[in-house]
């Protein structure tokens, strides 16, 4: 492959991925704001607010946090959609994905940036919420609430079940859980100088 060759193919992969993001930033503004606002409003109550004048309503707050989550996760998940007349599920684990990159669903990408977008916050959260939460429990408590929404959708037939989004899920509060720590990191080396 030339210099020429590769420099078209990034070009053409850069300006395919700033019109998916332009279009999913469109479709998906109320959970991005959502989403934004959640973490910012946490991030400024729990670790800049609370540690200098409430670190005593720490736990509770997060808690609270964590309820507002799992409230936002279940409203985007089920109470709004239509019951079908058929059990519906795809077990195939990355055909969404395969769909996505090879058949050019543009559809099934912001589906895939869905569902791991809306399990962000939760991995934030835990931490605080659980006191401390090492990886795996994370992995446990966002498989847990993702295999429920998914057997839940399939049971009353309001969604595709699918290992997709569990997948896709469990990711989103595993970043959640990395950016908290990474943040948590951050400011304790702050605090040392």
């Amino acid at each position: 492959m030339s210099l020429n060759n590769l420099n078209e193919l990034i070009h053409s992969l850069l300006t395919k991925a700033i019109l998916f993001m332009r279009l999913y930033i469109i479709q998906y503004k109320y959970l991005l704001l959502f989403i934004a606002v959640f973490v910012l409003l946490y991030i400024f109550f729990m670790h800049w607010l609370n540690v200098r004048f409430l670190n005593k309503l720490r736990q509770p707050a997060a808690l609270i946090s964590l309820a507002v989550e799992l409230a936002a996760i279940a409203s985007f998940t089920l109470l709004f959609r239509e019951a079908g007349a058929y059990h519906t599920y795809e077990l195939e684990l990355f055909w969404s994905y395969r769909l996505w990159i090879f058949g050019k669903n543009i559809a099934l990408g912001m589906e895939i940036l869905n569902n791991m977008l809306l399990f962000f916050p939760l991995g934030f959260v835990l931490t605080d919420a659980l006191k401390k939460c090492p990886f795996w429990a994370v992995l446990l408590v966002s498989g847990t609430i993702s295999c429920a929404i998914e057997f839940s959708q399939f049971y009353f037939k309001i969604g595709l079940f699918e290992f997709d989004d569990i997948f896709n899920n469990v990711l989103g509060a595993l970043m959640g859980w990395c950016v908290f720590h990474i943040l948590r990191s951050l400011r304790r080396r702050k605090r040392k100088k």
